[in-house]
């Protein structure tokens, strides 16, 4: 208990110590107010109070969930099997699947992404009753800002019936509020009418498909407890206390289910800072927190202020600056004192300026500035991972990172944007289109002067030069060329291929004839001709395959992965990433499209990008040695030694406000709405954010010329900070020589090499059972899969295990409800939970699902006769071992009479007979890793190991001892050793398995790109 309460100001320790009653914390920035949520936890836990299945704490992004976890984890290591610590949303989606029976639900339901939503809602589009908003010149237009109108509405937990009935009141009327369209009053209204039905016909078609949506995972958790009372009354008393995490960006509808889970008890701890309230624009209601204690009555209330990140002279100017947003302020209105206090004492500097005329100036001084810090020598040295430069929006880094790119400075950018901009994503996204459109010149040529192709610039121009004179395709050129080539491929070949329409030209026409003249390089006819073969490939490959294997084949094909990872560098890893990323997206299109070909696709993307999507860059990674470039609302959360905000000009930050496209009417928001100039209000929130992320110091930049018309006048947010009546005048101006010698070329050495550097943190070891197995199998795949995380084409079996798996689960749940589900109804569990990913040809798929159709009919025959009831299924565990955080998931654990354990795992492998399902068990990572948790959190040796064969219903097992528990532990601790040294040694040896004779190579899904496969001498 004492090192629980170790190092703890008086604050902290009042709030950690208060268990009973609602208890506000208004924790500042940098008041660690992370360790006092854990802390809370731990000591609710440690005296006894609850256990932890009975805490539910919640926040925003899985991200602080984890590290919620983590530190709880380390304060209280074991016992962790049905924690309660999550987003919003985790938590709603698990309330909705342990009770999806209740409302009708499957609860294999699957949820929409943003894009998915687009998609599905354009698929249906004209089944909705639309027309304003399906203009016939342009359908979907509206798309992306009608299914942002139905989230808001889902904010306010506001449901179609309710909507429905505002419209029909406000059509009597003859008044309706919010849409900026033109228009008399009966006009605006029958546009919301529209979107009324459109809001009734999504949800049903939806429902239909099996389908939610983020905003479901909350409203409809509060639907179920609202129909279900005696469902509510049991979370009730099961959850006895309740923390929140990030309260003042809570909407109305999460506070609605947070004030309906602690309505009983009241034992309810919100943690947050009006002042850092910046999810206006998401959704974010700002009154959750001014008026809790007007919600509840008897709060108590701790103000944490003591700051432990930053200097008290940036500490002070942030202060500045939000006094101006008095009096809506906690502050003002609880009348307490906010303003934070260093523990760093006569320390430090004000935030520093830097103007420059131009904005290109700007971001060259910037980047002159971060050198200067980094070469000193005489004070504290930094790293280039100590720095931030921080943007209002994403557009607004080009600059910055131009100039970082020109110094060789290594940098990153952490964008909630700009996927599809960076260099290795427009590539793919050029060659996708390049094999759907021969027409699409400019994605042709950005392909092959990509860095997969890199043919020389000046054939690059020659080429396109001569197809603009001659009012042809770059492809037909590059096709038209291979007649004077060596290879002698016919032309004819290519087009019956290709089905290029223009290929029937004949080759003798006049451009033919030109390219007799056509000189180009040995090097670059042997580039065009490996981008046709490569394009001809690709062409044939995408009428029979999905596109995500169609974009790995590519890339497999180019070696383009293999090179990035052989570069070694901080650059080439960043690259493997985004593309990982962009997979993702590629998964997400075809779990939702009805046809995943690449020209669906394609389309599918231009429909997202035309309605605004932008997805987000690699995610921050704090041990990667390059410069941070994020926007503000990124680097919430946050902090670095140096911070420079930049851009600062008006109409910039401030940004002005543009309004929702579709504006929820004013009395249907639920939420009370501040008064004054919100926007204003909420920008200047957002400035505070940013200058609290600095520790050492704080620089403000701005220039006057940043592109428009007009010079810009510097942000009051800079005046008010520095409490300045007006900006300085004097600005940096270059020389026209100075501005030339700007382009200078970046030095050779760039710095972006890794070789010594430590990519991740390895004081927190994080592993699964598979990643241990993964490791065993072979070092180099673990780094392939855990730490450059290439994406893979997801093979079959998986596919079809998956599917199997789910079916099972769900019957498990059924029958431990006390019901036993149809056979009908677990087909159609494994036909909804079926994903067409991997297999060779339609009929392999269709040969494999009526293959575990028939299994499944086994596992029936056999289950619904056994009265075994399982204690838990698909239940996930954690664990910490020195130092070591183990994951994992049970599929099922049977506690029977007389404390006896069984732990189950099914497999979905092919036939096996029973000698070897006993020493696949006894030799199974995963079943020892399961033994060793229940040993640890229960102190109860399980006395049967067990893994299931769907497919023939054989089992093999075997019996754990404390001997076999010892070994078991020393081989996780042993592998967190080695993968520790490899990771801080920045190398993984190639040191595959062998299953007899055979290297683990032949069964790596890597055996294509890595360089050490021995599956081609096998």
């Amino acid at each position: 208990m004492a090192d629980l309460l170790k190092d703890l100001n008086h604050e902290q320790l009042e709030a950690v110590k208060t268990t009973e009653g609602p208890l506000l914390i208004i924790a500042g920035a940098g008041t660690g107010k992370t360790t006092v949520i854990a802390r809370r936890i731990a000591y609710i836990i440690e005296k006894k109070l609850a256990k932890p299945s009975e805490i539910l704490a919640l926040t925003f992004t899985d991200k602080a969930a984890g590290e919620m976890e983590e530190r709880v984890d380390q304060l209280v290591p074991y016992g962790f099997i049905d924690t309660w610590i999550s987003t919003f949303h985790a938590f709603g989606d698990r309330v909705l699947r342990e009770n999806a029976l209740e409302i009708g639900f499957s609860p294999d339901f699957k949820v929409f992404s943003k894009p998915q939503q687009v998609l599905f809602f354009q698929q249906n589009l004209f089944r909705f009753e639309l027309d304003y908003w399906r203009p016939l010149s342009n359908p979907t237009k509206f798309i992306s800002s009608i299914l942002d109108f139905f989230s808001r509405l889902k904010d306010e937990n506001v449901s179609p019936a309710e909507f429905s009935q505002y419209v029909k009141r406000q059509l009597t009327l003859s008044k309706v509020e919010g849409l900026k369209a033109k228009g008399d009053e009966k006009a605006e209204a029958k546009k919301y009418k529209e979107l009324a039905h459109a809001f009734e016909k999504y949800e049903k078609f939806k429902d239909e498909a099996g389908f939610l949506d983020f905003g479901d995972q909350v409203v409809k958790t509060i639907e179920l407890f609202t129909r279900r009372p005696k469902l509510l009354k049991n979370y009730q008393q099961q959850f006895k206390y309740i923390l929140v995490d990030e309260y003042q960006d809570t909407n109305f509808a999460q506070n609605e289910l947070v004030k309906t889970l602690a309505s009983s008890h009241k034992n309810i701890c919100v943690v947050g800072d009006d002042d850092q309230s910046i999810y206006k624009f998401r959704g974010a209601a700002i009154s959750n927190i001014l008026e809790f204690k007007k919600n509840y009555p008897k709060t108590k209330q701790v103000v944490l202020t003591v700051n432990y990140r930053s200097t008290q002279k940036i500490l002070d100017s942030a202060y500045r600056l939000i006094r101006h947003n008095d009096p809506n302020r906690l502050e003002v209105q609880n009348k307490i004192d906010k303003k934070l206090k260093s523990i760093k004492t006569n320390v430090g500097h004000l935030p520093q300026e830097i103007f420059a005329d131009t904005l290109s100036e700007e971001a060259d001084l910037v980047a002159e500035e971060i050198e200067r810090l980094i070469n000193q020598k005489s004070v504290k040295r930094y790293t280039y991972r100590d720095f931030a430069i921080l943007v209002r929006a994403n557009f607004q880094a080009d600059h910055f990172l131009r100039s970082l790119n020109m110094k060789g400075i290594p940098h990153k950018f952490v964008g909630s944007s700009g996927l599809y901009q960076q260099e290795e994503v427009s590539i793919l996204i050029s060659y996708l289109t390049a094999i759907t459109n021969f027409e699409d010149s400019l994605n042709i040529y950005n392909l092959i002067t990509s860095d997969i192709y890199q043919l020389p610039p000046t054939d690059a121009i020659k080429l396109t030069s001569f197809a603009k004179k001659k009012n042809r395709s770059l492809y037909y050129l590059l096709k038209n060329l291979e007649i004077h080539s060596s290879s002698k491929r016919r032309h004819s070949e290519r087009s019956e291929e290709s089905q290029d329409p223009s290929s029937t030209a004949s080759p003798q026409d006049d451009m033919g004839m030109g390219l007799k003249e056509f000189e180009l390089s040995s090097e670059s006819q042997s580039i065009i001709e490996k981008i046709l073969n490569d394009l001809d490939e690709s062409i044939k490959l995408s009428r029979r395959q999905n596109v995500g294997k169609v974009l790995y084949d590519f890339l497999k094909r180019t070696g383009y992965l293999t090179r990035l990872d052989r570069e070694n560098q901080v650059e080439g890893q960043i690259k493997i990433q985004n593309i990982a990323k962009f997979f993702d997206k590629i998964k997400e299109f075809e779990q939702v499209a009805s046809n995943n070909s690449t020209q669906n696709f394609i389309e599918y993307l231009e429909a997202l990008r035309s309605a605004g999507d932008d997805p987000a860059t690699i995610e921050f990674d704090p041990d990667l040695d390059a410069v941070n470039v994020m926007t503000v609302h990124g680097a919430k959360g946050l902090e670095f030694p140096v911070v420079f905000m930049v851009n600062l000009v008006s109409d910039r930050f401030p940004s002005r406000y543009r309004g929702e496209a579709i504006e929820v009417p004013e009395k249907i928001i639920r939420e009370t709405l501040p008064s004054g100039d919100w926007h204003m209000q909420e920008e200047r929130r957002l400035f505070y954010v940013g200058v609290t992320r600095a520790m050492d110091l704080a620089y403000f930049s701005w220039s006057r010329d940043v592109g428009g018309r007009r010079l810009k006048k510097i942000s009051p947010f800079v005046l008010e900070a520095l409490d300045k009546p007006k900006a300085d005048s004097i600005f940096t101006k270059l020389s026209p020589l100075e501005k030339i010698e700007k382009f200078a070329p970046a030095p050779t050495s760039t710095g972006w090499q890794t070789s010594q550097q430590v990519l991740f943190d390895v004081d927190v070891l994080k592993l699964t059972q598979g990643s241990i197995d993964d490791y065993l199998t072979c070092a180099f795949k673990y780094r392939y899969v855990h730490i450059l995380r290439l994406p893979i084409v997801r093979h079959h079996a998986i596919a079809y295990g998956a599917a199997l798996h789910t079916a099972v689960a769900q019957f498990f749940r059924v029958k431990k409800s006390g019901q036993l589900m149809s056979l009908g109804n677990l087909l159609e569990v494994f036909e909804n939970a079926w994903d067409s990913e991997g297999f060779l040809t339609v009929e392999h798929e269709e040969k494999r699902k009526a293959q575990g159709k028939i299994a499944l009919e086994q596992f029936y025959k056999r289950e619904s006769k056994t009265k075994d009831v399982p204690s838990l299924i698909e239940s996930p565990f954690k664990f910490s071992l020195s130092g070591v955080t183990i994951t994992g998931r049970f599929d099922r654990v049977d506690v029977r009479k007389g404390s006896e354990v069984e732990i189950i795992d099914y497999k979905s492998s092919e036939n096996i007979d029973e000698g070897r399902a006993n020493s696949q068990a006894k030799e199974s990572t995963q079943l020892a890793v399961y033994a060793l948790y229940y040993y640890k959190s229960h102190k109860i040796i399980p006395q049967k190991l067990t893994l299931h064969f769907l497919e023939t219903g054989i089992e093999g097992f075997y019996t754990p001892t404390q001997e076999t528990l010892e070994k078991t532990e020393k081989l996780i601790i042993d592998t967190a050793d080695n993968i520790r040294r490899d990771i801080t040694n920045n190398h993984f040896a190639a040191n595959p398995k062998y299953f007899g004779r055979e290297p683990a190579c032949n069964y790596c899904a890597y055996n294509s790109i890595c360089p050490f496969s021995l599956a081609k001498i096998t």
